[in-house]
């Protein structure tokens, strides 16, 4: 049966294999076709997620192992990253996968590369998970996919972890089917991501994504500098206690597992850092014998570590879970004169009620057909938005919806709906201890206007390159913008 299509079953609880994860080591085509051949043998897993580019070489195509389990009677999901894909590639790629009989998919905008990859080419990041969603809507195969998307609920400050959530609301919006967790280990925010759909009445299944963690493994994590993963304390001490024991791993897995499904998740990927199947079987089997008191592991599989992360929702004294009511967020603080300089002159041009729009309006078309004017204009632009913002003259601006920062200047992986999973702590995935996340910065100049962030702008379109270099200005009002405005001169 299709992975996705149960998940909606009441009372079923499909797990999915991570066969091909891309932190683990390279793998051995033969060893992975075995490990899927035990697993429909055995039959309580039978789907395999594969990473279209894991990141170590493997010697052969993720089309032809994803063709082989197809013929094998199981169900590939495909992981499909935008890291080195532009739109058009990501689509052919996704027509090839389609081609080959694939109908599940997870979409990513993908790791950025790490420095020490021996890999020379550049990365793309042509668009976003939510754009690549949004083009997808206008294709013929999209009807017949199943169409996946990523959340992290285990970020430590409140910046981060509110805009992982309206990232997740926008990729519902524009039409993802299911959500998987990325890794992680705190039990009370994989019961937080449960009520913050509920909330806000997000019906896409929930996948958690577990992994059979041991020193090895986590050793493999850290080493590859799996972006957004952090490993606490309490989880290392552990880890290390049990020494070289698998024993260990599986028990804990089997654990959260069993903790997962009572907290309500529709289904679940399992990863293991080798393609040993009789260990993720072990898992399946002691968690038979665990899930009617996994209430009571709960306390053991704390790893939130010492410092008190942001949770969205308040404590339960009575089960050390959520209750069903908000946390209390920290209090704004007075804006930025940038920010307020910025608000200002965008309520004066750009709102059609503001005093000098139609005035703007008419003085940009004016210009638009006049090379001399036209380029005064640029000019200007370019004068007075590249010391305030290090603006790249993109042509399409979204300041209005940014904080009123440079996405093009500010974001390594130029993420314009929110942020990738990556950060730890508040710092960017490039720049791990060295630079703040751009998006937490975002959420910051808004904090400073309102206690609660509201966001009003709508997801945002890939970006138009044919503007690149021209006037936003005059784009805006010419309707050559992802805005499209309709200006009229009265």
């Amino acid at each position: 049966m299709n992975f996705f299509r149960e998940l909606s079953i009441r009372n079923s609880f499909p797990m999915c294999f991570n066969l091909l994860p891309h932190y683990a080591a390279e793998q051995e085509y033969t060893v992975l076709m075995k490990c899927v051949d035990a697993a429909l043998e055995d039959g309580r897993i039978g789907t395999f997620f594969l990473s279209d580019r894991p990141a170590c070489h493997q010697g052969f195509s993720t089309p032809k192992l994803a063709k082989d389990i197809l013929a094998s009677g199981g169900e590939p999901i495909v992981s499909l990253a935008l890291t080195y894909n532009d739109r058009n590639t990501a689509i052919h790629k996704l027509q090839e996968y389609y081609q080959a009989g694939v109908r599940q998919f997870l979409f990513v905008s993908g790791d950025y590369p790490a420095q020490s990859d021996q890999n020379t080419e550049k990365p793309v990041f042509d668009m976003d998970s939510v754009q690549l969603l949004m083009i997808l809507s206008g294709l013929e195969e999209s009807e017949n996919i199943a169409k996946g998307c990523v959340v992290s609920p285990f970020k430590t400050f409140e910046s981060e972890q509110v805009w992982q959530y309206e990232k997740l609301k926008r990729k519902i919006s524009v039409g993802a089917d299911f959500i998987v967790t990325q890794l992680g280990y705190d039990m009370r925010k994989f019961d937080e991501l449960i009520r913050f759909c509920t909330l806000y009445k997000i019906m896409a299944p929930l996948v958690a994504n577990i992994c059979l963690t041991d020193m090895h493994t986590a050793r493999l994590i850290q080493a590859r500098g799996l972006p957004g993963v952090k490993m606490e304390g309490p989880l290392l001490r552990g880890l290390h206690e049990e020494a070289s024991s698998r024993q260990g791993a599986i028990g804990r897995t089997a654990k959260t597992l069993a903790v997962i499904k009572g907290l309500g998740y529709h289904g679940a990927l399992i990863g293991n850092h080798s393609a040993d199947y009789f260990e993720v079987k072990q898992v399946l089997d002691k968690t038979e014998t665990l899930q009617l008191g996994w209430q009571k592991f709960l306390d053991q599989l704390d790893f939130s570590g010492s410092e008190s992360p942001f949770y969205y929702f308040q404590e339960d004294p009575h089960n050390g879970r959520n209750s069903s009511k908000p946390a209390p967020v920290a209090l704004k603080h007075f804006p930025t004169p940038t920010y307020l300089f910025s608000y200002f002159v965008d309520w004066l041009v750009y709102v059609p009620q503001g005093p000098l729009f139609s005035l703007t309006g008419r003085f940009c078309h004016f210009c638009n057909p006049r090379k001399f004017w036209y380029g005064f204009l640029w000019l200007l632009e370019y004068l007075s938005k590249r010391p305030l913002y290090g603006c790249k003259m993109c042509g399409d601006c979204t300041l209005y919806a940014c904080g009123f920062l440079c996405y093009q200047s500010g974001c390594p992986k130029k993420m314009l709906n929110g942020p990738c999973g990556g950060s730890i702590d508040g710092y960017c995935e490039v720049f791990p201890e060295k630079k703040r996340c751009y998006w937490a910065r975002v959420y910051h100049n808004m904090k400073g206007v309102r206690q609660h962030v509201t966001f009003t702008a709508a997801p945002i379109p890939a970006r138009d390159t044919s503007l690149d270099r021209s006037s936003s200005w005059i784009n805006f009002f010419l309707g050559k913008d992802h805005r499209k405005i309709k200006f009229e001169d009265d």
